[in-house]
């Protein structure tokens, strides 16, 4: 069953503010996106990477990915405004690169790692469409008007999502398909699969798998990477 992995490459990151697309910006002496990318590159779960980019930055992009020997890349394509057009501008691709099952990732989580994704895939194969997540930490409290409390959620029945995110080709298709017949947006995947009725299965994530979406996100990532490279040491 073949396995095709979109990375949606195509934000700038305003809040980060570093002048360049965040994905960009280099860490422990390579961009994030190619640390992200390795990770799909040295999976063997994985069979084909597509990135969609901003068009800007597609030839730059192009060229990362043969300057780090990236070889799963079957297509670079330009990017959409939003994030959801992006992978859906991907989508369409999948008419020359035929795949049965579709994971999407985030460009900017480069600390996942092989098992958590072989993980999501495996549970996509058993029920259509699966997601990896993390239980809050911290209380959860859903607010009301003028900023009082309105009650305090169960933990216990609350994920925060992450990527990837895995889904029969057929069912993620059928679902970008009534997103945008009725112009409705979200922010992951997963919620546009749940409007088909789909129930979407829970694989459990990592806290590490962070996305770097502000200036704080890049300095706990160098961290990281640094901790991680001492403890291969």
């Amino acid at each position: 069953m073949k396995v095709t992995a979109i990375i949606p490459a195509g934000g700038y990151g305003k809040r980060i503010n570093a002048g360049i697309h965040k994905q960009l910006i280099e860490i422990s002496g390579k961009p994030i996106l190619i640390h992200t990318l390795e990770k799909f590159q040295n999976c063997s779960c994985i069979d084909a990477i597509i990135i969609a980019t901003a068009p800007e930055i597609l030839l730059e992009v192009e060229n990362m990915v043969k300057k780090f020997n990236i070889t799963k890349v079957v297509e670079v394509t330009i990017g959409g405004n939003e994030r959801q057009d992006s992978v859906y501008n991907a989508l369409q691709m999948m008419v020359y690169h035929h795949t049965e099952i579709v994971v999407v990732h985030d460009a900017v989580r480069p600390f996942i790692t092989c098992e958590k994704i072989c993980e999501v895939i495996s549970a996509c194969k058993e029920t259509g469409a699966a997601v990896l997540a993390v239980r809050p930490k911290e209380t959860v409290k859903l607010g009301g008007e003028n900023g009082f409390v309105e009650k305090t959620l169960d933990r216990n029945s609350l994920w925060l999502v992450q990527t990837p995110q895995a889904f029969y080709y057929t069912i993620l298709q059928q679902a970008y398909k009534k997103a945008y017949t009725d112009s409705f947006y979200a922010t992951d995947d997963s919620a546009l699969v749940e409007r088909l009725g789909i129930k979407v299965k829970v694989v459990e994530g990592l806290y590490e798998n962070i996305k770097i979406t502000t200036p704080e996100d890049i300095e706990f990532a160098r961290l990281i990477f640094e901790r991680n490279k001492t403890t291969r040491l």
